[in-house]
């Protein structure tokens, strides 16, 4: 009886040990590693691109102290990140100018895309909405901060891309989450088409905050960090009819274990994406802050 008790134990427990793994292998498969991937690459960018802006705005223009002449000729001797401009200020080299403008609009049409294909894996997708929401209000007050701390006001960021991401999100749930993939697919052709011909051809700026939030300019505007939500509502719907169409199964459709392997740390970047774009900003700005103050620059 006894053994056979013993034996009972042992069954039970390595049950419980196996649905725990299969949970595991379960929670591994929802999070569709290339998607993880692909937004660590994406937020890498982004640390990359916000770092050599903050450096030009610290060392170049807010560092009262230091003589950019200088800072150029110390940190960049060979001419590769500085140029100057038929005036002779000090500014990003082109390379660096058209490397921002050529891969900035694609990288965040992925990034919606992407997000759009996440409603799929979400279990309360109008909690992510609060989340981002709340994250991007932080965002706004913080450089709402910094614009009048420096007297810059083209560091307010009045509607960037978390802003856009929480209002799309909202529009999914209250609006077209319900629709059927065909109509989802409908409502993206005039979203895209009002939205592009609001970027690159343009209506007269207005006062209303509202069509602002849609891409009509705001007269007296002056954020460089305006992402608007037509079109960017057209990315992300397509992202969700992706979405249904390849990852109802919520499991991964790239079975490479080898690129899973090497891309696990650009996986746990894409993870943990929306912390970093949160705190990165405070986190350049303050250590930038603190050289300043510990070395007499500001």
């Amino acid at each position: 009886m006894r053994a056979r008790g013993a034996a009972g134990r042992d069954s039970v427990k390595g049950t419980e040990q196996s649905l725990r793994k299969n949970e595991t292998l379960n929670s591994r498969a929802q999070r569709v590693w290339e998607f993880d991937a692909w937004r660590g690459f994406l937020i890498l960018g982004v640390l990359a691109n916000h770092l050599n802006l903050t450096v030009h705005a610290f060392c170049v223009n807010g560092y009262y102290h230091i003589d950019s002449n200088v800072w150029a000729a110390v940190s960049d001797p060979l001419g590769v990140w500085y140029t100057r401009d038929a005036a002779g200020v000090l500014r990003s080299a082109e390379w660096v100018l058209w490397l921002r403008r050529t891969c900035n609009l694609p990288a965040v049409d992925s990034f919606f895309l992407i997000s759009g294909v996440a409603c799929m894996f979400s279990k309360n997708n109008l909690r992510r909405a609060l989340i981002t929401l709340g994250a991007a209000a932080f965002i706004a007050a913080f450089t709402y901060g910094l614009s009048l701390w420096t007297g810059d006001p083209t560091r307010f960021i009045r509607f960037g891309a978390l802003a856009c991401y929480a209002v799309c999100q909202f529009a999914y749930v209250y609006v077209f989450e319900r629709l059927e993939s065909k109509w989802l697919l409908l409502s993206v052709i005039p979203i895209f088409a009002i939205g592009y011909y609001l970027r690159y051809v343009g209506v007269q700026p207005t006062r209303l905050p509202i069509f602002y939030i849609f891409g009509v300019p705001q007269i007296g505007d002056r954020s460089s960090d305006f992402w608007p939500v037509f079109p960017m509502l057209g990315w992300f719907l397509l992202g969700v009819v992706l979405g249904r169409k390849f990852y109802s199964e919520k499991q991964t459709r790239l079975p490479f274990p080898k690129a899973e392997k090497l891309t696990r740390p650009l996986q746990w970047l894409g993870r943990h994406s929306g912390i970093i774009y949160v705190s990165h900003i405070v986190i350049y700005t303050a250590v930038f802050c603190g050289i300043g103050y510990l070395f007499g620059l500001l």
